[in-house]
Parts: C-alpha cells; sequence; structure tokens
C-alpha cells in the first residue's frame, strides 16, 4: 500500500467535522499503522492528546506555528462565520492576498517536506487543509494526488465572483473544486449548492461521502422513565436554540413533569441563560458547554435538532441515535440521508409544530421508544466508521491510480 496523508488546519475548537476525522484517523492508522499521517495544527494537536490522551501519535504530524491565545480568542471562536461576503478597499485587497500567499506557501513547504521524507503519494485537503495544496495543483505536472473533502454547506468559502475577489485566491475553495483530482462532497446538497454559484466541476471527479459516524461505544440506553428532551449545538442563529427554548417554556407550563436540557456554547448564550432565569422554571437545565453530552442523551427521550439549512450529518444528532432518542429535526438540505419517519419527525422551522410534536411524543410512549430504538439499530447499521474507512480508502487508491 501507498502512503497517504490527511490534512486538517482548524484552529482550538473541536467540533463535528473535527471529531468526525480524529477518530477516522485513529481507526484507519490501527489498520495501517504505516501509512497514514494526520497533519494538523499545533492548537488542535494540543487538544487532541487532551480529550484523547490514549490518541496514537506515532504519525500525528503538526505544522505551522503555535498561537498565543488572546484574551477575546474564547468569544471569537464561537461566532458563527459571516454569510455576507465583504469587499474591502484595494490596498487591504494586496495585502490580504499576499498574506494568505504567504500563510498557504509556508504551510506547503511543510507539507511538501514530509511528502518527500514519507513518500506519500496523496493527500485528502480536509476544508481548509486544502488551500496549501493549491501550490500542488497549479503545476502543470503534479507530484502527488489531491482530494478535496467539501464540508462547506454555508458555502461561505465559495465566490460567485471569482475575478472581483481574487484576492480570496488562497482563502477560498473555488480553486480546489475546478482542479482536484477528487472533490469528496459531505452531501449531495454542498454539490448542488456549488453548481448553482456557477462553478465548473468536473463530472468525474465528484464523490459523495456515504455516510457519517460518531463513537458508539460511548452512546448507551439509560433510564428514561422520565421523560426528557435535549439539544445540543453552537449557540448561534443557524442552530435556532432559541426556538427550542420558546418550545421548552410553552410545554415546561402545561407539563411540568418534563424536563429540558439544552448544552452548548455561542453568542445567544446569555441570552439564553437569561431567559431561563426569567422564567422562573427549574426543569429547563442550561448545561453550557458539556464534555459527555451521551450522560445526558442516555437518559432523554426525545432530541431536537433545528438547523436552518442542513442537519447531515449532525455528531449531535448521531449521539442521541445512538443512545436511543426519538428525534426532532427540520426537514431541509440533505437530512433524510439519516432520519427519516422510522426514527425520527421532521418539522417545518416553526415553534408551535415543536411544541406538537413534543407533546406528542410525551403522550405516546409506544411512538417514541419505537422511533428512539429504530434509531439506536440504523446508526450502527448504517454510519459507521468501518464504511466511512473503506469509501476514503477507495478514494486514495482510485486518486493514486493517476500518479
Amino acid at each position: 500500500m501507498s502512503n497517504f496523508a490527511l490534512i486538517l488546519l482548524t484552529g482550538g475548537m473541536v467540533g463535528g467535522a473535527e471529531k468526525r476525522f480524529i477518530q477516522l484517523f485513529d481507526y484507519i492508522s490501527g489498520k495501517y499503522p504505516n501509512n497514514f499521517f494526520f497533519l494538523i495544527t499545533f492548537d488542535l494537536y494540543d487538544i487532541i492528546l487532551k480529550i484523547y490522551p490514549d490518541y496514537p501519535t506515532q504519525n500525528l504530524i503538526p505544522i505551522g506555528e503555535k498561537t498565543v491565545e488572546k484574551k477575546d480568542d474564547a468569544a471569537d471562536s464561537n461566532k458563527s462565520k459571516s454569510y455576507t461576503i465583504s469587499h474591502p478597499g484595494f490596498i487591504k485587497q494586496v495585502y490580504r492576498f499576499f498574506n494568505n500567499y504567504r500563510i498557504q506557501k509556508n504551510h506547503f513547504k511543510e507539507i511538501d517536506k514530509i511528502r518527500k521524507e514519507r513518500d506519500i503519494k496523496c493527500f485528502l485537503g480536509i476544508y481548509n487543509g486544502i488551500l496549501p495544496l493549491y501550490f500542488y495543483l497549479m503545476k502543470k505536472k503534479r507530484d502527488v494526488g489531491v482530494i478535496f473533502c467539501d464540508m462547506d454547506s454555508w458555502f461561505s468559502d465559495v465566490l460567485p465572483k471569482e475575478r472581483k475577489y481574487w484576492y480570496r485566491r488562497y482563502n477560498s475553495f473555488n480553486y480546489a473544486l475546478e482542479n482536484s483530482d477528487i472533490i469528496d462532497f459531505l452531501s449531495p446538497f454542498i454539490l448542488e449548492g456549488v453548481k448553482e454559484r456557477g462553478i465548473k466541476i468536473k463530472e468525474e471527479s465528484v464523490s459523495i461521502t456515504p455516510c457519517s459516524f460518531t463513537d458508539y461505544s460511548k452512546c448507551k440506553i439509560g433510564d428514561k422513565s422520565i421523560f426528557q428532551i435535549a439539544f445540543a449545538g453552537r449557540l448561534e442563529k443557524d442552530k435556532n436554540p432559541e426556538i427550542f427554548l420558546n418550545a421548552a417554556i410553552v410545554l415546561s407550563k402545561k407539563y411540568p413533569e418534563m424536563i429540558f436540557h439544552i448544552m452548548g456554547e455561542g453568542r445567544l448564550s446569555a441570552s439564553i441563560r437569561s431567559q431561563i432565569t426569567n422564567s422562573r422554571l427549574n426543569n429547563i437545565i442550561f448545561h453550557g458547554f458539556h464534555s459527555r453530552p451521551t450522560d445526558i442523551l442516555a437518559d432523554s427521550s426525545v432530541f431536537v435538532s433545528l438547523q436552518s439549512t442542513n442537519n447531515y450529518p449532525s455528531q449531535s444528532v448521531l449521539e442521541a441515535m445512538g443512545c436511543g432518542n426519538a428525534i426532532i429535526v427540520t426537514d431541509v438540505g440533505d437530512t433524510r440521508m439519516f432520519i427519516n419517519e422510522n426514527n425520527g419527525i421532521l418539522i417545518d422551522l416553526d415553534v408551535n409544530q415543536l411544541v406538537k410534536e413534543v407533546e406528542s411524543l410525551f403522550l405516546n410512549k409506544e411512538l417514541r421508544e419505537r422511533l428512539g430504538n429504530y434509531a439506536y439499530k440504523y446508526v450502527r447499521d448504517n454510519h459507521t466508521v468501518e464504511k466511512m474507512a473503506d469509501y476514503y480508502i477507495s478514494l486514495f487508491d482510485r486518486c493514486t491510480n493517476n500518479y
């Protein structure tokens, strides 16, 4: 087998995507200990060692520079992206172009040195991990295969008019989408969204990730004798936690025996905490960041996800399903790739409909248990690390056939 490398250059936080690829590399490197390498930032390296003390480090390679956390970094890390592309003045455009060029060129030099030392034949650039690989893509004769993993369901790094935004060449995905050997789209929703923005993609380069997964060893069915409902995710507008809270307040007044859990951090944290305090309802519990959400999900009966554009492939939803929860989700994007009428309820983004469906599950124990039990089995049969690992290994093999 040839040697391959995954590149993930996100900063000092671990979300669903980071968890997915951290666990994927753990599994793949266990099967092929001498053939796979994981290139990450120093920040992510430190976090992995903190969260996963037994993580295999022999092929875990930090690159770039260590960052010094500023006072406001924690607050900034919780911010959602701005989905409106700003357009600075010409001087700032020039500065941004050369600054981004410098950053990615320096990363590329480190990566290319590692490539030569480890004889790497193909790279998987995960999200912004693709950016330093542009210097391979621009070569007339390429030295190595390049796969781009596109998870950008907000399309915030896809530019509709690339010439106008020339200065963002090295921090946008247009070039990768049009020039990578293979583009691994997280879901059909992202592929269609990219096409709608006028990006010219070679059909033969397109691949769709077949599934997602989570660590089901942490997912168990606990004591569900008390009806509990959970919400977990970034507390940002696109996740709509306030709609969940409004439904919880309505239902709590009618059914005080219900217990609601809100887990997560974000710019809406203070507002949500304040609203819960002002409601004077003791059965709505705000946890903030929870290091082990499956402890809550094991005992909850229903999990709610209310994303505006796409719930797939939410790690929180997978964990909730793995703990035997019935799922209520907004029917948007590719959500139906893992939620259907057998394991959940799909709704519009409407507080009244959410109240109605939670109430129906509260009053119908047989229904919520049937949905939860099906969800428990469904994710273990269909969304597994083994299936995802086989998929990525096949992509690496396919890509290296050309080099």
